[in-house]
């Protein structure tokens, strides 16, 4: 599982991102949440090959309609997955 975060520019949200690549694509949820907790909701997205960018990267619509791109490089990632993007203490 591959993870984004960032904070949504229309409804100022928090929003997690989490994806896998598939061979048919990405699919994945958006989940925002408001400072004050009082938001807190969600929703799933897919993309077919065909609707990302060369590189791989895609946009998600958050649950208030503000669209947001996320890169095909996760800011994190799963310990079981990619091995090359974890951290390698003591190297």
């Amino acid at each position: 599982m591959k993870y984004h975060w960032t904070t949504c520019p229309n409804c100022h949200c928090e929003v997690s991102v989490n994806f896998v690549d598939r061979e048919g694509g990405v699919s994945g949820s958006l989940r925002r949440w408001s400072r004050d907790r009082s938001i807190n909701d969600g929703r799933p997205f897919a993309f077919r090959p065909e609707e990302l960018s060369g590189a791989g990267d895609f946009v998600v619509s958050c649950v208030c309609g503000q669209a947001i791109a996320f890169p095909a490089q996760p800011d994190a990632i799963s310990a079981e997955r990619d091995e090359g993007l974890r951290v390698k203490l003591g190297e």
